[in-house]
């Protein structure tokens, strides 16, 4: 499984044993990371919009993929087009969802724990979890 993330927090939480692509950007930075990755034949395995904070409400994003890339998986890359379409709704007159920005970095602790908690089940159980995921991914 890998794990695609913008939040140190979940960096410094990983296990070792798990493959980390660090993305040093924002929230925006962290979906194109993925969507390049399911270009190439990765599959997604967590939602990009995970949870109820909004792209404005963050700068932080944490999304796991398959290891392996095979060919163009079609449900994967429907799901980031249409992440990417809201994400890009809630830019604001200057383009960017700074504008909309909505904590203060004194925030920023308390978002990276947001985000990594929304994950920190998968990677508590990623040795079973992705036993299971590589069994489902074969079967499609």
């Amino acid at each position: 499984m890998m794990v695609v993330t913008n939040n140190p927090l979940v960096r410094e939480r990983l296990p070792e044993e798990m493959n980390l692509l660090w993305v040093d950007g924002g929230y925006e930075d962290v979906i194109v990371a993925v969507r390049n990755r399911v270009h190439r034949g990765h599959r997604l395995l967590t939602h990009p919009l995970a949870g109820s904070v909004k792209p404005y409400e963050t700068p932080y994003r944490t999304i796991f993929l398959s290891d392996e890339a095979t060919d163009l998986h079609h449900p994967s890359l429907s799901v980031l087009e249409q992440a990417m379409a809201l994400l890009n709704a809630f830019k604001g007159k200057t383009g960017g969802l700074n504008s909309l920005r909505t904590y203060r970095d004194e925030h920023l602790p308390d978002l990276q724990l947001v985000d990594y908690g929304l994950v920190e089940t998968v990677i508590q159980q990623q040795p079973t979890m992705h036993q299971t995921l590589d069994q489902l991914l074969q079967e499609e």
